[in-house]
């Protein structure tokens, strides 16, 4: 790893410039020579009191304080930059090559296992870590409970805010917004949409308001679609099964069969003649 390898060297150079053994360095810190080798190797990314000692201890020849607060603040800086780096090679080593697919969601179950899929793909954050993204907003259980399809979050804000902490952000969350109301459906109340709308980042609040517009108009579009041929078809479909199912239910009553002159005739009685037709499925 280039960072971690650049720690390394930047420590080797500063007992360098000092002018000390491991040895001589190890009397001057609480920590072995065995440790502050392994700290200099570059196979591993020493803990930051560690270097953080190491190179005080070679900055304390130093007569200059200024210079000194300033290697200190570079040695601070470039253990954050490599301790990031590792912490992203890890989520890279973690992420799935599988892509969500909210736009294929068409209920509750289908939503969570896009949402599963994202957090793979993200790199499967650690719950805690989305705990502390979302501030608390999705606690670590409940974390738990999504990656692991036992719930869905409770609100579109949970939602968001899940998805935030999977690296879904701007425009990309349209997708996932549409398929949330396609799911869960529209705001009951002018109060939920005003109190789930104030808590929004303005570019996800912008997105949300306009998936909504365009799923309502969309919704009165299909509603109005009464000369819709398909429609015609499916209802004319269910009538011939309908006629089809009273054919095979008319059953002769032989028990109550007269007798005209030594010939017995049968009688057949349909069954819409005694009411069963209102049990059967009607076209509408």
């Amino acid at each position: 790893m280039p960072e971690r390898a650049a720690f390394a060297h930047h420590l080797r150079a500063l007992r360098h410039a000092a002018d000390l053994t491991y040895a001589e360095l190890a009397e001057l810190v609480p920590y072995s020579t065995a440790q502050l080798k392994r700290a200099a190797g570059g196979r591993y990314l020493p803990p930051f009191p560690l270097a953080f000692a190491y190179a005080s201890a070679c900055h304390d020849r130093m007569e200059d304080g200024d210079l000194r607060r300033t290697a200190l603040r570079r040695i601070a800086l470039l253990h954050d930059h490599a301790e990031h780096a590792a912490a992203e090679h890890k989520l890279r080593e973690r992420r799935s090559t599988v892509l969500a697919k909210p736009d294929l969601a068409r209920n509750r179950a289908d939503l969570g296992g896009a949402m599963r899929d994202q957090w793979a793909y993200a790199g499967r954050p650690p719950y805690r870590r989305i705990e502390r993204k979302t501030k608390n907003w999705v606690p670590h259980s409940t974390a738990h409970m999504i990656v692991t399809a036992r719930t869905i979050p409770r609100d579109l804000q949970q939602y968001v805010a899940f998805l935030e902490a999977c690296k879904v952000c701007g425009l990309g969350m349209t997708p996932w917004l549409r398929a949330w109301i396609r799911v869960c459906g529209f705001p009951r109340t002018d109060e939920e949409f005003a109190r789930t709308t104030e808590r929004m980042n303005p570019v996800v609040n912008e997105v949300y308001r306009k998936v909504l517009r365009e799923e309502y108009c969309a919704l009165l579009r299909r509603s109005r679609e009464d000369e819709n041929p398909e429609a015609r078809e499916l209802e004319a479909q269910a009538d011939r099964e309908l006629h089809e199912l009273i054919a095979k239910a008319t059953l002769p009553v032989r028990p109550l069969a007269p007798v005209y002159r030594n010939r017995r005739v049968h009688r057949t009685i349909s069954p819409a003649a005694v009411g069963i037709r209102s049990g059967l499925p009607t076209a509408q």
